[in-house]
């Protein structure tokens, strides 16, 4: 009895030690083992740049300077394609009201965008080839006209 008393409480004893014990598996060797894959999702590749315009007018540039230049430009988009259309697209910067804003798009459309379109008529271009665009640029800082082709 005293032998089996001792088995008893060495067991006793013993059996807390052997509960801090960790069990082998196969998360010793690769703790991710048995959880789900995340695959790799690379990402996006980046945007192409933007094109560059057929024409580009700076708000402020005196008409004698652009005019001939547009003409000659429009000459020779009509030369390569005679149906082409012209994009004109008038850009303002942002204003502090709603009211300030219509004048600032109506002013740059009438003193700018108009004018270069007259410019591409008298090249030779048709009224229906012209569209026209007056949009707020956030990133503007003084009115400026593109001029685009299709």
């Amino acid at each position: 009895m005293p032998r089996s008393a001792l088995l008893m409480g060495g067991l006793l004893l013993a059996a807390p030690l052997l509960s801090g014990c960790k069990l082998l598996d196969q998360r010793t060797f690769n703790p991710n083992a048995g959880k789900p894959p995340h695959p790799y999702i690379p990402p996006a590749p980046p945007a192409p740049p933007p094109h560059a315009p057929f024409l580009a007018i700076a708000g402020g540039t005196p008409e004698s300077e652009y005019g001939p230049v547009v003409e000659r430009a429009a000459k020779a988009a009509l030369s390569r394609k005679a149906n082409v259309l012209f994009i004109v697209q008038a850009f303002a910067p942002p204003q502090p009201t709603p009211d300030a804003q219509a004048q600032a798009l109506t002013d740059v459309t009438n003193h700018l965008a108009a004018v270069v379109a007259s410019h591409l008529e008298k090249a030779g271009a048709q009224p229906i080839q012209i569209e026209m665009h007056a949009i707020t640029d956030p990133s503007a800082t003084k009115p400026s006209v593109r001029v685009d082709v299709r």
